[in-house]
């Protein structure tokens, strides 16, 4: 059975998948146990850190189209959709096909 190896960028040595360290150019130092702070207490990784509580971000009463008419001017944005000669286009397209098609047979 094979062991999947890369490269360690810092000594050019084959270095196990998964491993924590490179062995040859970062040895492990004497074990210890890792103690849990009372700060870290179980937080769950989507919990967010204190240190975001003041960065003054949007609450639930953030009006988005007062801010972008506020930051982008009064000018609405332009309409979104298929003008009426791609319509058109696409009809004649069609006809042609549907033509073409009842020619073949």
């Amino acid at each position: 059975m094979s062991v999947d190896t890369y490269l360690c960028p810092g000594c050019d040595k084959e270095v196990r998948v998964g491993s924590r360290y490179c062995p040859y150019c970062n040895p492990p130092a004497k074990r210890r146990k890792k103690h849990k702070s009372a700060t870290s207490g179980g937080k769950r990784s989507w919990e967010q850190d204190s240190a975001y509580d003041g960065a003054d971000l949007p609450g639930e009463d953030f009006d988005y189209d007062d801010f972008v008419s506020r930051e982008f001017g009064g000018k609405p944005h332009h309409k979104t959709g298929v003008k009426w000669y791609w319509w058109l286009t696409a009809a004649v397209l069609l006809g042609l096909m549907i033509f073409a098609g009842f020619r073949l047979f």
